[in-house]
C-alpha cells in the first residue's frame, strides 16, 4: 500500500502535502463560519469560497507554463509561504475585530491565487519523484495527504476553533503553511521538461496534446462533470448543517472530519489495490456512490446518518479525483505536464467554483436539501450519456483500460 514510501523525496513531499492541504481545509472551515456568522447568507459563503479558487480562470495558465520552465519545488515554497502570509492577515483582523465583507473577499481572492499554483505544482511533482510503474500508487497515497487533509484540518482545527475563537484558528492555519513550506525544502530542484525561452503560455500546446491522448481527455471532461454536480456542495454545507440539522459549528466541523476521513480510507483502499484488474470496480464505486450519497445526504436530517453518508462522499470523490488524475499524469509527457495540469485545472475547477457559488445563493432562497439530492441525481444521469457516447470512457470499465499505453499508441478521443 505505501510502497511508494521507498522514495525519500516522495516521503517529504506527502508531508508537505499533508499540512499544507489540512492549512486549505481548515481555512475552509473558519471562513465559511465566519462568513455565515457575519452576513448570514450562503450566498456570501459561496462567494468567499469561489475567491479560494476561482483564479484557476486566471492564474492557472501562468503557474502551468512556470512549473515546466522552472524549479517546482521553489515555486510550491514561494505559494505555500504566501498562503502562511494571507492566513496571517486572517489572524490579525479577526483579533482586531474588523469585520470588513470587502477586506475579508479581497484576502480569499489574494489567498486564491497562492492556493491554485500549489495545486498545480504539487500534481506536477509527484510523477517527477517516482517511477512510471508506481504513479498511481503514488497517486492514491498522495490524495491520503491531500484529500485525507480534510479530516485532519477540521479534526485539529475544530477544536481550536471552539475552544479559543477564530483567531487561534487562523493562526493555526497560517503555521500549517510554514510547516508544508519547511518540508518541502528538501525534496531538492525538480525542472520540468520545458524550456525557459519558449514563448507564450502553451495553452493550445496543451490542449491538442491532451486531445491526442484519448483516455487523458476522457478524464479532463469526466471530472469537469464531477466537480460541477457532486463537489460544489461545499457552499452550502454550512447552511445544511445549521437549517436541516438543526446543529451548529461543532458539527460542522464534524461532518468536514467524517468527509476527510472517507478521503482517507477510499485513497488507501485505491493504494492497496492499485492493479489494472481492479480498476473498473474502484471506478463503477465511485461514479455511483459520488451521485447517490451526495443525494443521501442532502436527503438526511439525522446528524448521525449524515455523517456516514458524508463518509460515503469523501471516499467516493477521492477515488474519482484519483484515478482521473493518474490517467492524465500517465498520459502527457514531462514536458507538458504542467501546461496540461492547468489545462486540466481550468475545465475542472471553474464549473466547479461558479456552480458552487450559485448553489450559495439559491440556498438562501431553497433549503440545500433539494439542491443537494438533484445534483447527485443529475451526475449520475450525465456519467450514464457520456458513457454512452464515449468508448473510451466504457473503456475504463474493462481492466485493459486501466494498462499503461505508450504515446504513440494512444490516438484522440471520440
Amino acid at each position: 500500500m505505501l510502497r511508494s514510501f521507498r522514495y525519500p523525496r516522495y516521503r517529504w513531499l506527502w508531508f508537505s502535502n499533508l499540512a499544507g492541504s489540512a492549512g486549505r481545509w481548515t481555512l475552509v472551515l473558519v471562513l465559511s463560519v465566519q462568513v455565515l456568522q457575519m452576513t448570514h447568507s450562503s450566498f456570501w459563503v459561496g462567494v468567499g469560497l469561489f475567491l479560494t479558487q476561482g483564479p484557476v480562470i486566471v492564474l492557472a495558465p501562468f503557474s502551468g507554463a512556470l512549473a515546466d520552465r522552472m524549479d517546482r519545488r521553489t515555486l510550491n515554497v514561494a505559494s505555500s509561504l504566501i498562503s502562511a502570509a494571507v492566513t496571517a492577515l486572517f489572524a490579525v483582523l479577526t483579533w482586531a475585530h474588523a469585520d470588513l465583507l470587502a477586506v475579508w473577499m479581497a484576502l480569499a481572492l489574494l489567498y486564491g491565487l497562492s492556493f491554485v499554483a500549489q495545486m498545480t505544482v504539487r500534481a506536477t511533482l509527484t510523477p517527477s519523484l517516482v517511477p512510471a510503474d508506481d504513479l498511481l500508487n503514488a497517486t492514491s497515497v498522495m490524495q491520503v495527504s491531500i484529500q485525507g487533509a480534510q479530516f485532519v484540518g477540521p479534526l485539529l482545527a475544530t477544536p481550536v476553533l471552539a475552544a479559543a475563537g477564530p483567531a487561534a484558528a487562523w493562526t493555526f492555519c497560517c503555521l500549517l503553511y510554514l510547516s508544508s513550506a519547511a518540508l518541502c525544502l528538501p525534496i531538492g530542484e525538480v525542472h520540468g521538461g520545458g524550456r525557459r525561452q519558449d514563448a507564450g503560455f502553451g495553452l493550445v500546446v496543451a490542449y491538442r496534446h491532451l486531445r491526442s491522448r484519448g483516455a487523458a481527455w476522457v478524464a479532463v471532461w469526466a471530472v469537469a462533470l464531477h466537480c460541477t454536480l457532486t463537489m460544489s456542495y461545499l457552499g452550502m454545507l454550512p447552511m445544511f448543517v445549521v437549517a436541516d440539522l438543526n446543529a451548529g459549528t461543532s458539527m460542522y466541523g464534524a461532518l468536514l472530519t467524517s468527509i476527510g476521513l472517507g478521503a482517507v480510507i477510499g485513497s488507501l483502499a485505491l493504494g492497496q489495490f492499485a492493479d489494472p484488474r481492479y480498476g473498473p470496480l474502484w471506478f463503477a464505486y465511485a461514479i455511483v456512490f459520488s451521485g447517490i450519497a451526495l443525494s443521501l445526504l442532502g436527503a438526511t436530517t439525522n446528524a448521525t446518518y449524515a455523517l456516514i453518508f458524508g463518509f460515503l462522499v469523501g471516499s467516493s470523490q477521492a477515488m474519482f479525483m484519483t484515478m482521473t488524475l493518474a490517467i492524465i499524469q500517465s498520459s502527457v509527457a514531462d514536458e507538458f505536464r504542467g501546461r496540461a495540469t492547468s489545462f486540466y485545472q481550468m475545465i475542472t475547477l471553474t464549473p466547479m467554483a461558479l456552480v458552487g457559488w450559485g448553489m450559495g445563493g439559491l440556498a438562501d432562497i431553497s433549503e440545500p436539501r433539494p439542491l443537494m439530492v438533484t445534483l447527485g441525481i443529475a451526475f449520475m444521469i450525465a456519467m450514464v450519456i457520456y458513457a454512452l457516447s464515449s468508448s473510451w470512457l466504457r473503456g475504463l470499465f474493462r481492466a485493459k483500460g486501466w494498462l499503461a499505453v505508450p504515446v504513440t499508441a494512444e490516438s484522440p478521443a471520440l
